[in-house]
């Protein structure tokens, strides 16, 4: 329901279109690259970077709101296992198919215009199409200081382990 809660309250923000570029260096696949999710606007105001907005209905948390625009080469660019602190949606906005496989290596495929919540526990996401993949994700987190990355990577050795298990070319 909180998340329900959350998710009424940026639709009701207007014209949201929150940016942040999501710290990924060194941890993507096949040249696979995370860029600033650009500009917006709240309330009339230009933004740049992480916006902050305080939503009454969430219990007068005050929330950080990132987006970025993420994009993975044809034939094996991807993202290594991470995690997202907090809830986070996506949409494959062109390209080939998206896959994203959790913990257990259940693979779930997402084609242009299909919208999609990744899960809570360490997931990979990675590109086998001919076509590269561009996917725009929002991350929401609880407000810190200084402010919490949108994404966690596992180790070297916990990705390497993952893949092993799940039977992935790095």
């Amino acid at each position: 329901m909180k998340l329900m809660k959350l998710a009424m309250a940026v639709a009701a923000a207007g014209s949201l279109y929150a940016a942040a570029t999501a710290a990924v260096a060194g941890t993507v696949l096949g040249g696979a690259t995370v860029t600033n999710g650009a500009r917006g606007t709240v309330d009339g105001k230009v933004i740049n970077g992480p916006v902050k907005i305080i939503m009454p209905d969430v219990e007068n948390e005050q929330i950080d709101v990132m987006a970025a625009n993420i994009n993975l080469p044809a034939n094996g660019g991807g993202i290594d296992w991470h995690t997202h602190p907090g809830p986070t949606f996506g949409i494959v906005t062109g390209g080939g198919t998206l896959t994203i496989i959790d913990d257990d290596c259940v693979a779930h495929e997402y084609a242009t215009g299909e919208a999609f919540v990744p899960p809570e526990n360490p997931h990979t996401a990675r590109n086998y199409s001919n076509l590269p993949v561009t996917i725009r994700a929002t991350f929401f987190m609880a407000h810190t200081s200084p402010p919490t990355a949108p994404t966690t990577f596992l180790s070297e050795y916990d990705d390497d382990v993952m893949d092993a298990y799940c039977r992935l070319a790095e």
